[in-house]
């Protein structure tokens, strides 16, 4: 009786040991996995100090006669930091869509060995600032083209997040509207409702081609005054300037 009983023990001693250790391997794979998702933020920008909202519309428009740009977006780490380097995958999922880019047209392949080398989360580091090299061509001028991408799960990284891992950048050659123009005293203030021929007039005769920075109160006074000043000096020689829908360009008074 007393054997019986020492062999159950032993037996059950033996199931929870087991048990034990399978939960410890359980935490152990959980706590070692690791995900990667595209940095959003509403009110700060990414480590290259841009925007990098839901989705980046980028214009070659602004460009002036530059070929080739990049756009560059934050990954992000969920889980820890590794003591190695961990490649990564990126992929484009709207391949062979009506007004999809087009890789080695619009931008450079993400499996071209230069972006390859790129697709990397540093050992120790939780984030890594990921360029998307852009070619303009010239159907860019009156086309968008929009590049959809999404992170993969590989041997280092699990499934994220399935809204955190895609992102969409939109190209073009046509003036887009920059998405910080509605900000509280930024450019809506400055140069009141956003126009395509007013932005070129602002380009072209203001002088101003950096849409993407916060507007001080004195500057964007001074803008004011000085996109006014151009415009009336234009318009004395050329007359007034159209939207394509009829709506003059015109300015706010400067307040």
């Amino acid at each position: 009786m007393v054997n019986k009983i020492m062999k159950y023990g032993f037996f059950f001693f033996i199931s929870v040991l087991a048990f034990v250790a399978c939960q410890e391997n359980e935490i152990s794979t959980f706590d070692n996995e690791s995900s990667l998702f595209f940095f959003r933020d509403i009110y700060n920008n990414n480590s290259k100090g841009t925007p990098q909202l839901d989705s980046t519309s980028y214009s070659f428009f602004l460009a002036g006669s530059i070929q080739v740009d990049t756009v560059w977006l934050d990954v992000l780490l969920t889980g820890s930091p590794s003591d190695q380097d961990r490649p990564f995958r990126i992929v484009q999922s709207n391949v062979g869509e009506p007004g999809g880019a087009v890789a080695g047209t619009h931008y450079v392949a993400f499996d071209d060995p230069e972006m390859v080398k790129r697709m990397v989360m540093p050992a120790n580091k939780v984030s890594v600032a990921l360029p998307v090299i852009m070619t303009r061509t010239p159907q860019m001028d009156t086309e968008e083209y929009r590049l959809d991408m999404e992170i993969l799960p590989n041997e280092y990284f699990i499934q994220g997040i399935k809204d955190r891992v895609v992102y969409v950048l939109k190209i073009t050659g046509k003036a887009t509207k920059p998405a910080n123009w509605d900000s509280p005293n930024s450019y809506l203030a400055t140069f009141g409702e956003w126009g395509q021929e007013k932005m070129r007039f602002i380009i072209d005769y203001v002088g101003y081609n950096t849409f993407d920075e916060t507007l001080i109160t004195d500057y964007r006074y001074y803008l004011q005054l000085k996109a006014r000043e151009k415009l009336a000096e234009y318009e004395a020689v050329k007359g007034p300037i159209y939207e394509a829908d009829g709506t003059r360009v015109t300015f706010p008074a400067a307040s």
